[in-house]
């Protein structure tokens, strides 16, 4: 029970960090993996699965730590026996620093219990290589992503009533404005990510994602300039990027934070089979940067 407790507030800590979701799935579960050297790693799972069984979708390992990973997941889900086996391949993104072929891979197999808004799923995982061989074994606990949030909106009444707390933070844990970050990827000052594409052509669009407030951005690529100290508003603007190299470094500047002196700046990234979403949280006069690898 006592570890339990631990999990679950684990699981709270990470919530808020959580990066991004573009469409609605069925199942969304977060927690932990467990390595057999009981190390926690923050790991969160969303997919959907057809009438034959088959799921699909993504996991997120090491919620806004060094090593952030996005990977697609497919396996089996068995509605009758509530078992479920799947397998991570090929990334998304990444903020690790890691080369692709030291990448570590989760073959999962587990079953639920509980049901749909207090469901829970564990079971064993083995690490996987791209070589096959084994990198790492241990367990996966997982809660609804429901149960959560039930969770957060409990803990949010009492300090509420607590008047010593700071309105700001009051403000800043208040469900609607706590869950908003459960939706976003964001890339902070300093900060490089790997995202993995196969195209030669690469689309992006730029708009403020919050109030504008007069956020000034520049984004260059191999440093080349594409836009230089452009406004960013609410209406998307639209670029598309011819990639050269099999390694483009495509970096935003912000120029200026705007009157809220907080950079709402959303980057979408587009190739023919994926898109990756990004709130560029940098301070004033900091630059971050997003890798475009070409994996074919």
């Amino acid at each position: 029970m006592k570890k339990t407790v631990i999990l679950l507030f684990w699981i709270l800590s990470v919530f808020n960090n959580y990066s991004q979701k573009n469409k609605i799935f069925n199942f969304e579960l977060l927690g932990s993996l467990i390595i057999n050297t009981d190390q926690l790693i923050s790991y969160k799972i969303e997919f959907n699965v057809n009438n034959k069984g088959f799921l699909e979708g993504y996991s997120y390992t090491d919620i806004s730590g060094d090593d952030e990973t996005k990977s697609y997941i497919r396996g089996y889900y068995n509605k009758k026996s509530r078992k479920i086996k799947f397998k991570e391949n090929d990334i998304l993104y990444t903020k690790s620093k890691s080369l692709p072929e030291e990448f570590c891979f989760i073959d999962f197999e587990g079953k639920f219990k509980g049901n749909s808004r207090k469901k829970t799923l564990s079971g064993k995982f083995t690490g996987i290589y791209n070589d096959k061989d084994t990198c790492a074994t241990g367990k996966i606990k997982l809660v609804s992503i429901k149960f959560v949030e039930k969770k957060i909106k409990k803990i949010y009444k009492k300090i509420k009533k607590i008047k010593k707390i700071d309105s700001i933070v009051k403000k800043q844990i208040e469900p609607k404005n706590y869950l908003r970050k459960f939706s976003e990827t964001s890339i902070n000052s300093g900060e490089k990510v790997s995202v993995f594409i196969y195209t030669k052509k690469l689309r992006l669009e730029v708009w403020d994602y919050g109030k504008e407030d007069g956020d000034i951005i520049s984004i260059s690529n191999n440093g080349k300039m594409i836009i230089e100290n452009f406004r960013v508003t609410k209406e998307k603007k639209k670029l598309n990027i011819d990639l050269k190299n099999s390694i483009n470094i495509i970096k935003i500047i912000n120029i200026s934070a705007g009157k809220l002196k907080t950079n709402t700046t959303k980057i979408k990234l587009y190739d023919y089979r994926r898109d990756y979403e990004v709130l560029a949280n940098l301070e004033e006069g900091k630059s971050a940067i997003i890798n475009i690898i070409k994996a074919n």
